[in-house]
């Protein structure tokens, strides 16, 4: 079976002189296989599979995929002609959180459009008005069958991937109150004071920070008294420590027997909050297959080993492995000494301890947000005056942002204008955005070119703020090999903060934990081994993390759990 997949935003006919159809062999023995308007179109019935038109287009817009002929009979939605193919479905589980994980675009949140009934799967035809006899036919013999027969009685309530909409309301009490009209309001103090809401219930909309609005969006979508619930992303933005809190959250809406689904990239978490979980494979804005289901820890150690044995189906050349700390690169000599310091503003201080920044080194930074993390670099810059004065570092320094600002740019102007190198371009994949503009991107893509831009300046000091934001799994290992390969190009150093600890642990050489009270005082830890600094920052966290005995990868104990009280009497926070 053939796919024939064409990226309209990246087709450009007018841009390349109709290349694609000018070259196809099958154009010129007079039989039309690509034909060209405003965009191009491919007939995969009369493509011949000769691979000329995506490695002559410029743009990257076409990609034809060979797959196996059984999946012909799963294809369950196409986005139009020679548009993205979904194959399968996952299958919410009452009493049970259900996780779904795998790449950006590969159609994850189209199955929570499908499932929620916000969308009809239109089984590959060009009309979207699907006959329900073959719908019945297509889900026959599954238990989805009798989920849809049942979901137009069914209470659904969604979390979206985008939560900035939200703002439009005035004050969170406002929008808590019109989401809550009709629950219980016993229940709905219960769920605020269980997310922490408290303390900015009567705060504008506007004013508050990313990890704030996704907790509201989070009891926004939870104020309703749903059947189902999904939540697409809901740890974006988080801290640590709200991660914790909102994982735990999300595991007791299921024990009155609710349904839960929900997609996110933090793989500790998605283990920590899920029970079952299907995995998504295939080639982003081309297909997605979804595997069956697995039980959480399996389901995540095949996603790292990058094949599913049961299915015999490798979707990924090598594993993803955690090393904690051991380096393959050698460390260069100490670049610069700080002193112990501190720093006080607006009603906040941090307290800093002493340490060092090694060449070709790069330290995690973790701990709850507002508690200091990037006054602290700042500081280091000489961007800050110090309550000690001014360090006298004479650094070079330079910052890409927790938040993201697009313009009307296109990529390529951006790379061009920060002379961004094309081994970073290759690494972080950004070849295919090139003609598309910064305002167009998605979260992901737009962290990947702000990352690209802050590592193509000349600086001393790399401070990476939350890189891990809106990417997959292998995008964020993409970004941790693009920053440790900058760092020993260039012999400089890097402070990276960020809330994934599995992405922290594969990038960082060592830890500095931050700690305190949010917006009132921060304190430093000192610059720890990683293996310590995740100790740390888990005491602080008063969480016990084990090593799983199949992959080594590091899973969140239960809470009273006899690994948990036997790590906790021993001091173990960090199970090497």
């Amino acid at each position: 079976m053939r796919l024939a997949v064409i990226q309209k935003e990246l087709c450009h006919p007018d841009k390349c002189g109709d290349l694609c159809g000018k070259l196809c062999p099958v154009n010129r023995q007079g039989v039309e296989c690509i034909a060209i308007g405003k965009k191009a179109s491919i007939d995969a019935s009369t493509c011949i599979g000769c691979g000329i038109c995506p490695k002559r287009c410029p743009f990257g817009a076409i990609s034809i995929i060979n797959l196996p002929e059984e999946l012909d009979k799963d294809l369950l939605h196409k986005h139009g002609k020679n548009g993205f193919a979904l194959y399968r479905l996952p299958m919410p589980r009452f009493g049970s959180v259900l996780g779904i994980l795998g790449k950006n675009g590969i159609g994850k949140s189209t199955s929570l459009k499908i499932l929620s009934g916000k969308m009809t799967p239109n089984l590959g035809y060009d009309s979207q008005d699907v006959a329900n006899e073959r719908l019945r036919n297509y889900f026959r013999g599954s238990e989805l069958l009798t989920y849809f027969e049942k979901l137009p009685n069914l209470k659904i309530s969604i979390k979206p991937q985008n939560i900035f909409d939200l703002m439009q309301f005035d004050k969170v009490s406002d929008l808590l109150d019109q989401a809550g009209a009709n629950i219980d309001q016993k229940v709905k103090k219960e769920l605020i004071q269980d997310l922490a809401i408290n303390s900015y219930i009567h705060k504008d909309m506007s004013k508050l920070s990313g990890g704030e609005l996704q907790k509201v969006a989070i009891a926004v979508a939870c104020l309703k008294d749903a059947d189902i619930y999904f939540f697409d992303e809901p740890l974006a933005y988080l801290d640590i420590v709200e991660r914790i809190r909102v994982s735990d959250f999300i595991r007791k809406l299921v024990k009155n027997e609710k349904a839960v689904v929900v997609i996110d990239h933090d793989l500790l978490l998605l283990d920590y909050m899920t029970d079952l979980i299907n995995i998504v494979y295939g080639k982003p804005s081309c297909y997605g297959i979804i595997a069956p289901m697995r039980a959480s820890k399996n389901a995540i150690n095949s996603y790292l080993e990058g094949f599913l044995r049961d299915e015999q189906m490798k979707f990924r050349d090598k594993p993803i492995k955690f090393n904690f700390g051991v380096r393959d690169r050698e460390i260069g000599q100490t670049m610069f000494d700080w002193p112990a310091f501190t720093k006080s503003h607006a009603g906040f201080e941090i307290k800093v301890a002493a340490g060092s920044l090694a060449k070709k080194s790069i330290v995690g930074i973790a701990g709850k947000n507002a508690t200091g993390k990037t006054t602290f670099v700042k500081c280091l810059a000489g961007l800050y005056e110090t309550d000690n004065k001014d360090l006298n570092l004479k650094l070079k320094f330079s910052h890409k942002p927790q938040y993201v600002n697009a313009s009307e740019e296109t990529v390529m102007e951006v790379l061009k204008k920060d002379n961004v190198n094309k081994r970073i371009i290759s690494l972080l994949s950004l070849e295919p955005l090139m003609m598309r503009r910064l305002d167009q991107l998605s979260g992901g893509e737009l962290q990947k070119v702000a990352v690209a831009s802050c590592l193509a300046k000349d600086a001393d000091i790399y401070l990476i703020d939350e890189p891990s934001a809106h990417l997959d799994v292998e995008e964020r290992l993409q970004v941790a090999d693009a920053i440790q390969e900058t760092m020993m190009e260039k012999e400089a150093g890097a402070f990276v903060v960020d809330h994934d600890i599995l992405f922290l642990s594969y990038l960082a050489d060592s830890m500095i934990v931050f700690s305190g009270l949010p917006s009132r005082r921060g304190n430093s830890s000192e610059v720890y081994p990683v293996v310590q600094g995740l100790n740390e920052l888990l005491k602080l966290l008063q969480i016990t993390v084990r090593r799983d005995k199949e992959s080594g990868r590091p899973r969140i104990n239960s809470k009273d759990s006899v690994l948990d009280r036997e790590q906790r009497e021993k001091g173990s926070w960090f199970a090497e």
